[in-house]
């Protein structure tokens, strides 16, 4: 009796130190109007964006990390090659960000006719709270930048910090 009460014990301990992601608002970077101009089905973008959040729930499901807030962004070309990057207060660490990226890259694609398109999704992890941030804005992307001349330009940003 002893020893099932505590396994018990030591399951929902296990259960409360594991990492709880959080989704939220969605971002897009392009217009209604730009995106049904690459021929994109907001059906297929609502399905993808569920099996990523999914994706990624079940890549942080057992770690143990710290509360941070921000977004992952996402950029899906017309070549079915997907993208992310993490912008999160404080940065997740390097092996934890590798997993939601990888996660977020295996999800499959929805159909996009010509260029990307770039949208970003609040994410939380450990806390009900999510950034006060209006858009994300990855340092991949400052980075991109300052090499094309501090663009506008979201598909030129993203196809310069595209990573390889």
């Amino acid at each position: 009796m002893k020893r099932l009460l505590c396994s018990f014990l030591l399951m929902f301990v296990t259960l409360a130190q594991a990492a709880e992601p959080r989704f939220d608002e969605v971002v897009f970077f392009q217009s209604e109007q730009a995106m049904l101009e690459k021929q994109v089905k907001f059906e297929e973008v609502a399905r993808f964006s569920r099996k990523l959040q999914s994706n990624i729930w079940n890549s942080l499901k057992k770690a143990k990390m710290p509360v941070s807030t921000g977004y992952v962004v996402i950029a899906v070309r017309a070549d079915g090659q997907v993208a992310s990057w993490l912008d999160m207060e404080p940065a997740l660490h390097e092996y934890y960000e590798n997993e939601v990226l990888q996660a977020a890259m295996k999800t499959p694609p929805f159909y996009v006719a010509d260029g990307s398109v770039v949208f970003g999704i609040k994410m939380a992890i450990d806390t009900p709270k999510h950034t006060r941030k209006a858009k994300p804005d990855p340092k991949e992307w400052k980075q991109a930048r300052k090499q094309l001349g501090n663009t506008d330009n979201v598909e030129a940003v993203v196809n310069a910090a595209w990573p390889e």
